[in-house]
């Protein structure tokens, strides 16, 4: 079956073209699938990818702010699709299943150029779940994977339309390629679990929890259930890392523990307690892909051109700054609300303006009309 947009059916776009490879080929339960996604714009026209592709769109949530301004929705994401090679004789009760897991850490989306002609890779984990029999065990064995990337915005024909910048939408599938599902090894008997509460001991349903090897790369990933509960099975002895973030926080909520899984002591227990801290550091503050585009008084792309975007609530100062291209564009991440903007080009004086970003965890844009005529 296809894979089709939320709320639209699919739209293949032929201009941008996806190939994927695989670390190894052998992946033994529970590690995931380590996939590079390598995509090339065939196209003639410079488009604007969302990194990076989650396993699903965001749900957007209501956010209250002293002004009300319309929320942006969307992302890029990926979807999975895992069969057997053969399974013979074999009647398949449930298919396999696959997912891109979640950045371990705080996310940090951007938006990335790419020209035409021009190629891009994004490195991403697959949680792989193998298809299980009329008797509800594994079938291992070799799997024809493939994926879908695709991109939606609440906002993207609107920028079209004002900015004359695209972002790209759509659909692409990959190329297929066969893979070797194995049962966890002998000596995968550890167990990791615990709990994920607030600093008064109330659940925090909802919760991302990543597991993690000793070099800090993504091994599996749970959400906590109404009790606040998480547990990864199947581990071989090793040093692991546990992060716990809250699903959809503007703020970095994340926490980091680690544990030691040995043959005599193969299962832990670990409880992750999210802190809200008082918020000091912009760095702390979820940011959010904007694109800007600057022309001249004839309506004519200026380049050149230096952007530097305040944004402050009182104890937190955030300053970015970016330059426009030949296209007159730049992509900045910039925190939602109120930012002021300077425009600076040489041989001109400072141009101020205003830019109210809006919530969400989507895209926005502006265009500026910049006052002082090239020398």
């Amino acid at each position: 079956m296809p894979f089709a947009l939320p709320g639209r059916g699919a739209a293949v776009d032929t201009s941008l073209k996806l190939l994927i490879s695989v670390e190894q080929q052998n992946i033994p339960a529970p590690f995931p699938a380590r996939v590079t996604l390598h995509l090339h714009n065939a196209g003639n026209e410079t488009v604007w990818l969302y990194r990076h592709a989650r396993g699903k769109l965001p749900i957007p949530r209501r956010v209250v702010e002293e002004e009300s301004s319309p929320q942006s929705t969307g992302g890029s994401m990926v979807a999975v699709k895992l069969e057997p090679a053969g399974t013979g004789q074999v009647a398949v009760m449930n298919p396999a299943q696959g997912e891109a897991l979640e950045s371990i850490g705080f996310p940090k989306p951007k938006l990335v150029r790419l020209a035409p002609g021009e190629d891009y890779e994004e490195r991403t984990a697959i949680r792989l779940s193998p298809a299980l029999s009329e008797v509800q065990k594994p079938i291992w064995g070799t799997y024809r994977l493939s994926l879908t990337y695709a991109a939606q915005y609440s906002n993207a024909e609107e920028i079209q339309r004002n900015l004359k910048i695209t972002v790209w939408q759509g659909e692409v599938v990959s190329n297929t390629i066969e893979i070797q599902l194995q049962p966890p090894s002998p000596e995968s008997r550890g167990q990791v679990s615990g709990t994920v509460n607030t600093s008064d001991s109330v659940p925090i349903r909802e919760a991302i929890v990543s597991l993690a090897d000793h070099a800090e790369r993504l091994v599996d990933q749970a959400t906590s259930d109404p009790e606040g509960r998480y547990s990864f099975s199947n581990l071989p002895p090793g040093l692991y890392w546990i992060t716990a973030r809250r699903n959809g926080a503007t703020e970095d909520t994340a926490v980091f523990r680690h544990v030691e899984l040995t043959p005599s002591e193969a299962s832990a227990t670990q409880e992750m307690v999210l802190i809200p801290e008082e918020v000091y550091a912009s760095q702390k503050i979820l940011h959010k892909p904007v694109l800007f585009h600057i022309v001249d008084s004839a309506g004519r792309p200026a380049d050149h051109v230096g952007l530097e975007i305040t944004w402050s609530n009182g104890p937190v100062l955030d300053n970015v700054k970016g330059e426009t291209g030949s296209d007159g564009a730049a992509a900045l991440e910039i925190i939602p609300g109120r930012n002021f903007v300077t425009l600076k080009r040489r041989g001109c004086p400072k141009q101020e303006e205003r830019a109210d970003v809006a919530a969400g965890e989507g895209i926005d844009g502006f265009e500026f009309t910049l006052e002082c005529t090239k020398k």
